[in-house]
């Protein structure tokens, strides 16, 4: 079932089922269908008269409605709504610098943006050479209010893109891509196969819901009839409560805040806090055993499930056991891996990561990149590394992941894993820094306080002992706190740079 068609067939069947819930708010999916009108009726009255986009070539003219909202329920209503008619919504993350944002306006085109952020939209006031409108979440309200039209949610042609998706826009300029209806009804069905998303199921998403990970889980949840608990920043306990109140039964998140659930689960006043949960999925990070083992006592009822894939190409592999590197790659998926020369390497040695899969997008929109993703021959490649060893796709990071220390590649996130297994090093970071002989070393900076930190030899012992010796770091710091994303991720270039600038604490 789609998106928009379950949105449609629960709000008839069981209008007061819990859809969204977040920020505290609850929508249900009779006031969800309401939504989709009432946003629908807004838009069609602001676009009565628009030029045509400079993107409508790509988009076959359908036009784009830009959010930047800080609210994560607002963002959710916002999704469901824009592509419950022929509309395509763009998330633009409110927490990329303004000029990200206002770049991307100017290169994607879109018709009309809207901000719960005054001085966004003060500066899109004055942005050129965009002509679409800038309108505050305040003022559509009360404009939808008053322009109300017949025409609901409808289920619209599968070819037809609805989303436009971005990459990171932390430190570079994001590149958007376009995604139909039907790649994602694509990805729906890998999800109710391989990710336990089944009809009807609670599901708390706690992440950002402009990162991939949370939205693809709102499309997923809704797309079964699901209801999806949100939060507009990860709060452990609050996280914890919810699971509790709710009996929410599936979780979808980063690996980082599996740790934190598990601590404020044991600091509960209840001793099954997470007896409620049956899944847990995690995506978008290295997930260390040390992780997976805490977690799992935490929540012996759950099953924990990685899997990697990109948001350019869809599902790719997913893992049960171990670090979560080690991947099966799902039905329908071809993986090989490539030297740079396009060739194909050995098992066991490291390259380039293509796949070929039916959800893959073709290339980036040309305002913002002219980078293809997806070849001739239908093989996509977003320039991850990692090697086939036994049909198992083994995880080495991205270029940026890969440190070349004396000849050697070495693996930064395998590094980390292998650190992550030591108490009190579960959460760490992997940098490479330059060196005059090695051309680089590797260092590792660990979070936590100079009391649960433990020695540098104790570190290096550990290490020596799992790792091949070009792999064992160089120099070992601490940090109180890791720079991350607004999604949990470590921003490993950030980390570098307190390193560089003797902000960490050298052991």
């Amino acid at each position: 079932m789609t998106f928009t068609r379950s949105i449609i067939a629960v709000a008839d069947a069981d209008p007061g089922r819990l859809a969204l819930s977040g920020d505290g708010e609850r929508v249900s999916y009779g006031e969800l269908r309401d939504v989709c009108t009432r946003i629908r009726s807004g838009i069609e009255v602001l676009l009565e008269g628009a030029a045509p986009g400079r993107t409508d070539a790509e988009t076959g003219g359908v036009p784009i409605i830009a959010v930047s909202l800080s609210r994560a329920i607002d963002v959710a209503r916002w999704i469901s709504g824009v592509t419950s008619f022929r509309a395509i919504v763009a998330v633009l993350d409110p927490l990329w610098p303004e000029e990200h944002r206002l770049e991307t306006i100017r290169r994607v085109d879109p018709a009309l943006v809207i901000t719960d952020d005054a001085d966004f939209e003060a500066s899109l006031g004055a942005l050129e050479p965009w002509t679409g409108t800038a309108v505050s979440l305040e003022r559509f309200d009360a404009l939808a209010e008053t322009a109300r039209v017949p025409s609901g949610p409808e289920v619209r042609p599968r070819d037809e893109p609805f989303l436009l998706l971005f990459t990171s826009g932390t430190t570079d300029l994001p590149k958007g891509f376009l995604r139909s209806r039907g790649s994602w009804d694509h990805n729906v069905r890998i999800s109710r196969a391989y990710l336990d998303a089944e009809d009807g199921m609670a599901t708390i998403a706690p992440g950002p819901v402009s990162y991939s990970l949370t939205l693809y889980a709102l499309v997923e949840v809704l797309a079964t009839g699901g209801s999806l608990h949100l939060q507009s920043g990860f709060d452990a306990v609050a996280a914890v409560q919810t699971i509790e109140r709710e009996r929410v039964e599936r979780f979808v998140g980063v690996p980082s805040m599996l740790l934190a659930l598990a601590a404020a689960a044991e600091r509960s006043a209840s001793v099954d806090a997470l007896d409620s949960l049956r899944t847990v999925i995690t995506g978008g990070a290295n997930q260390s055993e040390r992780i997976r083992s805490v977690f799992e006592a935490a929540a012996p009822r759950a099953r924990l499930r990685s899997y990697y894939g990109a948001s350019e190409i869809g599902f790719i592999g997913y893992s049960d056991a171990g670090d979560g590197t080690r991947l099966t790659p799902f039905d329908g998926v071809e993986v090989s891996v490539r030297d740079d020369a396009g060739e194909p390497v050995p098992d066991g040695e490291i390259g380039t990561l293509h796949v070929r899969v039916a959800s893959a997008v073709e290339r980036y929109v040309s305002a913002t990149s002219d980078e293809r993703i997806t070849d001739a021959e239908g093989w996509s490649s977003v320039h991850d590394l990692a090697s086939i060893e036994g049909g198992a796709i083994v995880l080495a990071g991205r270029a940026g992941d890969i440190a070349v220390s004396g000849g050697h590649k070495v693996s930064l996130p395998q590094v980390e894993r292998a650190l992550a297994t030591v108490p009190g090093c579960e959460s760490c970071c992997a940098v490479a820094l330059p060196d005059a002989s090695l051309g680089s070393i590797v260092a590792v900076v660990v979070e936590g306080e100079a009391e649960t930190v433990p020695p540098k030899q104790r570190m290096q012992q550990e290490l020596r002992r799992l790792l091949a010796p070009q792999f064992v770091p160089h120099r070992y710091y601490r940090v109180a706190e890791l720079p991350r994303t607004a999604g949990g991720k470590v921003r490993r270039g950030a980390v570098a740079e307190l390193v560089a600038d003797g902000t960490a604490e050298r052991l």
